[in-house]
């Protein structure tokens, strides 16, 4: 079987990675799944643009629907996140048999989440129709949005386990071709289902829930071929005896990945509440927000794919019985996510005019309004950018340790009793309105992301002490 590029099998004292090298083998892990990330945002940033060019009202509604229809889905990544973490562990340890149990069972799991991941989209339009008084959502279009794409939920996740198998080899540079060719297909495809052909009128907002489901059956489709394919993944049948379950790894799998969907729900919850939040100041305010958020959603997947690759590696030299390299590692991860969105926030700071033309006209005198308020939020979101890459990189160091229950808990303290409760007792009970609602949001991130720095050094040292 092939190994990831550790270094040799020896003990901690032994095997200590310079740490040039251990650079190098982060960032050639996390670039193509940073990559990967990218194609997905640009997948993103396509809808937010393509429902700007209907108004802001459709840009307010399309992109409350897209960034609802992620958030159940992303509960289940959380859960489905316990085959990267323990599937490194067993590949350190060079036990491909209980790999190969890891990723079946994550398919089994996939396919068991996909029914409450459903129910909840189901459930948010009666939800918005309980609200109406509070917001101005287009309810009918984003109703009509999840119903499309329903069928979208199993291939999305069965095809997180097939990333999560390509990241534990090493090899995670087959999702990054399979997302730049989907690309091009879901632009394509968003368009004529959004602004019509040949006569007929397109189906407006809804289009982004049945271009969502064509291209994540693509998808599938592609990554199925590649790992029953290409070697070494198809030394690993995967997809054999799926009907055999197996209850124990399930519950092992739960208790990693549980709390990791829970950290997930606090996290994409603090942002699906802060988009609630704006959306009592109107809709200009909410198109703005969903510009400075969806800015701020592409730079993140840096850091997130350095988050990553630290699970995997942090994991792999705990398998492989190397604690010291699993510290550096993680501190490697954590620095090099830290570095980026020191840049990205330099960029928000003095361009923050030049990125909101990317989605809104700034000649029209109609987006007005929704550009000036996106012109106070980009200074803060600059700010919180650092402790969000800072939180996410420690996140994924933690993962590699299957620390999940106590991160959880931090993310529950910062992202909403300190980043949901901060910011709209600013916005509301102290009128900052909507600059208020993203300090909340600074602050949350800012408290999550030094507690969780402090549990890596307090649990990577003692890891090294026990050993």
């Amino acid at each position: 079987m092939t190994t990831l590029s550790a270094g040799p099998r020896k003990g901690a004292a032994e095997s200590r990675l310079p740490l040039h090298q251990d650079i190098f083998a982060t960032i050639g892990l996390a670039a193509p799944i940073a990559v990967a990330l990218l194609v997905e945002m640009a997948m993103g940033v396509t809808e937010y643009v393509m429902a700007g060019m209907l108004g802001t009202d459709a840009l307010a509604s399309g992109g409350f629907g897209a960034q609802f229809l992620y958030v159940p889905k992303i509960l289940a990544m959380g859960v489905l996140y316990s085959v990267a973490a323990m599937g490194s562990h067993a590949h350190g340890a060079e036990k491909p048999d209980e790999l190969l149990r890891i990723l079946r069972q994550g398919l089994r799991l996939a396919t068991i989440l996909s029914i409450p991941v459903m129910l909840i989209m189901l459930g948010l339009a009666p939800v918005l129709r309980l609200l109406a008084a509070h917001h101005s959502l287009d309810i009918p279009a984003i109703e009509q949005l999840m119903w499309w794409a329903l069928p979208s939920v199993v291939p999305f996740l069965w095809f997180q386990v097939i990333r999560s198998f390509v990241t534990i080899l090493g090899k995670p540079v087959a999702i990054t071709v399979i997302g730049l060719t989907i690309l091009p297909v879901f632009i394509g495809v968003l368009y004529l289902l959004m602004f019509g052909f040949g006569g007929w009128g397109g189906m407006g907002v809804p289009a982004i829930g049945l271009a969502t489901t064509i291209i994540c059956w693509v998808q599938l489709a592609l990554g199925i071929l590649y790992v029953t394919r290409a070697r070494p993944f198809s030394n690993y049948p995967i997809f054999a005896h799926l009907m055999r379950g197996d209850a124990k790894l399930t519950r092992d799998m739960l208790v990693v990945g549980a709390p990791i969907a829970g950290a997930y729900l606090f996290e994409s919850g603090m942002f699906f509440g802060s988009t609630s939040a704006m959306s009592g100041f109107g809709g200009d305010t909410l198109a703005a927000h969903n510009v400075v958020l969806n800015i701020t959603s592409i730079t993140f997947m840096i850091p997130y794919a350095m988050g990553q690759a630290g699970t995997v590696r942090v994991g792999y030299a705990l398998g492989a019985g190397r604690p010291y390299d699993a510290r550096q590692a993680g501190f490697t991860a954590i620095g090099l996510a830290l570095t980026w969105m020191l840049v990205a926030a330099i960029v928000m700071w003095l361009a923050p005019r030049w990125l909101t033309g990317f989605y809104l006209d700034l000649d029209d005198p109609a987006n007005a309004t929704a550009i000036a308020v996106a012109m106070t939020l980009f200074p803060i979101a600059a700010i919180f950018q650092f402790f969000d890459g800072l939180q996410v990189s420690a996140l994924g160091a933690l993962r590699g340790y299957k620390d999940t229950r106590v991160p959880m808990a931090i993310a529950f303290i910062g992202y909403w009793l300190l980043g949901i409760g901060g910011g709209i007792g600013l916005a509301y009970v102290l009128d900052v309105r909507g600059p208020g609602v993203w300090w909340g949001l600074a602050i949350g991130l800012a408290a999550s992301g030094s507690m969780l720095l402090l549990r890596f050094l307090y649990l990577s040292r003692r890891r090294l002490v026990l050993d």
